[in-house]
């Protein structure tokens, strides 16, 4: 009989107190959840980066967090007076990391594997105001799978709010692998980093919305609708040096310059995003991107799909949706 527990709806999860401590060198003591975020539980080592500010847990499978969007990031910066939509992806990758380490048992050190990242916010409640933003989140787990107390894989929903009003909702599903299993899966192309050689040039900062050279993702493949992934050294926001694979977060920045290079010179200001991952990004191939507008399926929206290949496998496709009066 297999040790591992699968249930399709809410579980109970081993509560705090209970949780052995994690065998992982790595692995910090739990904080008390009023007195501020570790970055070991959101995976971000600069304080700045930090956007989960709290933590509660209110019955067997939902949670209460609050979050602070910063208006002045120094990566993160406000796209025609809204806040970046990449914000709430990773608002909802830090919110999940963060209680899979404090509620969920597993050990700093462990590896993520996002099958999805699904929101769609609503665009009058993301205006920039000079201010940071403070948001609560109701977080919701199903389809939770637990192994000797620790998560597997589970899907979490969540709803953001400020003020009373609903700000975006949306959900990530996503697996856990111990370091010994992850080991195994990637093989030799654990040691794999990022090359240093010379980067392509990028297409023009402005067609990207970005603000310098170094954040621009995206180099000219010859067509007006195809690119090479690109990622400087100086893009600390979104790369550790020592990732083994180019992380989710880029892709999906990559996938938002791509659409505001398509778009261009209009702006193209995304309320809904999806992406689905395919498989990992390397270090040691090309990543091919694409984009396409399609047939919308809201009225008055414009919907933009892109993909990426490296070796002709496709490693991730998003659709983002944006308001035809933003164009």
């Amino acid at each position: 009989m297999s040790d591992t527990m699968y249930v399709d709806g809410p579980v109970r999860p081993r509560a705090l107190h209970s949780v052995r401590p994690a065998p992982d060198p790595r692995a910090v003591p739990r904080p008390r959840r009023d007195v501020g975020v570790p970055g070991e539980f959101v995976h971000r080592p600069a304080t700045e980066d930090i956007l989960i500010t709290a933590w509660n847990r209110l019955d067997d499978s939902r949670f209460s967090l609050t979050a602070r969007w910063p208006h002045d990031h120094r990566y993160f910066t406000p796209h025609h007076g809204h806040h970046n939509i990449v914000l709430v992806g990773e608002t909802i990758r830090q919110a999940a990391l963060l209680l899979s380490h404090t509620e969920l048992g597993v050990p700093v050190g462990h590896h993520f594997v996002l099958t999805d990242l699904v929101y769609t916010t609503r665009p009058e409640h993301l205006a920039v105001d000079g201010r940071p933003r403070q948001l609560t989140i109701e977080a919701a787990l199903t389809h939770t799978r637990m192994r000797a107390g620790t998560l597997v894989s589970c899907r979490i929903d969540m709803t953001f709010r400020t003020a009373g009003r609903t700000v975006a909702t949306g959900h990530t599903r996503f697996s856990v692998t111990t370091p010994a299993v992850y080991r195994r899966i990637r093989g030799e192309r654990l040691s794999a980093r990022r090359a240093d050689s010379p980067l392509p040039a990028p297409v023009p900062h402005w067609l990207t919305g970005s603000r310098t050279d170094s954040e621009v993702l995206l180099a000219p493949d010859g067509q007006s609708d195809r690119w090479l992934l690109r990622i400087a050294p100086g893009h600390a926001a979104l790369v550790n040096p020592a990732n083994d694979h180019v992380p989710g977060m880029v892709l999906l920045d990559a996938a938002q310059q791509a659409t505001r290079a398509l778009t261009a010179p209009g702006p193209f200001v995304p309320y809904a995003f999806s992406t689905e991952f395919h498989r990992y990004a390397e270090h040691s191939a090309p990543c091919e991107i694409a984009a396409r507008r399609l047939p919308s399926a809201v009225a008055g929206t414009t919907t933009v799909e892109v993909t990426g290949h490296q070796q002709g496998e496709p490693v991730f496709t998003s659709l983002l949706t944006a308001p035809e009066r933003h164009r």
